[in-house]
């Protein structure tokens, strides 16, 4: 009898485990398209590197001709506004971005006539 008790809450126990794995929220991956206001290839680079270390971010291509930021992200994680808050920390103004908001470049090209140092 208390071999049988002993296999019945292992049971129970291998039960209530696995029905906590099933109620796991899945992940949705969406994907946002934002014009981000960079200049160059370094910015492009800087971009890609740093927003994919957000978190819910899952890939990042950013488009220096259209200046066009492609995100894929986990939407149980992140949304838009975040990944805007997340972009403008990096250091760059987005199509989003209110007027007048002050962020802290990244890079000064652009404002220098196209001179820069890196």
């Amino acid at each position: 009898m208390r071999r049988l008790s002993v296999v019945v809450l292992s049971l129970l126990m291998i039960l209530s485990f696995t029905a906590c794995g099933q109620t796991q929220v899945k992940s949705e991956v969406k994907e946002a398209k934002i014009k981000v206001f960079f200049h160059c290839p370094n910015g492009k680079a800087l971009i890609e590197k740093e927003l994919v270390k957000s978190e819910g971010v899952k890939e990042v291509v950013a488009d220096v001709e259209t200046k066009v930021v492609s995100i894929k992200y986990d939407a149980a994680i992140t949304d838009q506004d975040k990944l805007v808050a997340a972009i403008e920390q990096i250091g760059y103004k987005t199509e989003l971005t209110p007027e007048g908001k002050e962020i802290k470049k990244a890079c000064s090209h652009g404002d220098d006539g196209g001179q820069h140092d890196h």
